[in-house]
């Protein structure tokens, strides 16, 4: 899905404009001259919080995106991003960025591949967070956050600022799938299905989560 059908209320504003509204844009975390070859024309903005009702996938690295519409662009909402389900941000070559000035909450949220996600904010995701991120990706969150489980692939190099540092929360389960016991807590966490042998297809959980299937296998309660 592109980002222009998540709500067709984008405001195109110039560049500096833009900057002088928001002065992020041009701040440390968001290099769009190395991005895009060159700082962008112009800024997509919408103006007030933002609902999504269900899952949505976007981006350019989204199997059924198709065509393309200015890729190299800059998305803000100004205001909150809610997402009633799954929200999957994939990039792969392209670099179409959406920077939130309020806070984000969503039930599942997948930050793959080479997404750039900018949030002022808080980061409230319910269920799981996945962060597969490499070269150009980017998950910053400036606010506080609330996570429940913390699937984190990013192994070589971490390109994930949640609150100005790595870890959500104390209470977060961090999950990795490169051996250990963080490794055997994916396994227990996340259903089978998920897994070819001992490897995670991350692009099979993402489907399921977007579709509103669930993705983390429910707590066993004991019996009393």
């Amino acid at each position: 899905m592109l980002f222009s059908r998540l709500t067709t209320d984008w405001e195109t504003v110039p560049w500096e404009e833009a900057v002088r509204r928001h002065p992020f844009l041009a701040g440390p975390d968001l290099e769009f001259d190395a991005l895009f070859g060159e700082e962008p024309a112009h800024v997509f903005v919408h103006s007030g919080d933002l609902l999504v009702a269900g899952g949505a996938a976007v981006g350019c690295g989204i199997d059924d995106v198709g065509p393309h519409e200015d890729v190299e662009a800059v998305h803000v909402i100004d205001g909150d991003l809610t997402v009633e389900g799954t929200l999957h941000f994939s990039n792969e070559g392209h670099y179409p960025t959406l920077c939130v000035t309020g806070s984000v909450a969503a039930e599942n949220l997948l930050c793959t591949s080479e997404c750039v996600l900018f949030v002022a904010g808080a980061l409230r995701v319910d269920n799981l967070l996945v962060t597969d991120l490499y070269e150009a990706g980017l998950l910053s969150v400036e606010g506080p956050s609330s996570v429940s489980t913390w699937l984190q692939l990013e192994i070589r190099e971490a390109r994930t600022y949640i609150g100005g540092g790595t870890e959500p929360s104390a209470a977060t389960r961090v999950l990795r799938t490169d051996g250990g016991p963080e490794a055997e807590a994916a396994a227990a966490v996340l259903p089978r299905e998920f897994f070819d042998g001992d490897r995670l297809d991350v692009r099979r959980l993402a489907a399921a989560a977007v579709a509103g299937r669930p993705v983390t296998v429910a707590p066993r309660t004991s019996r009393p």
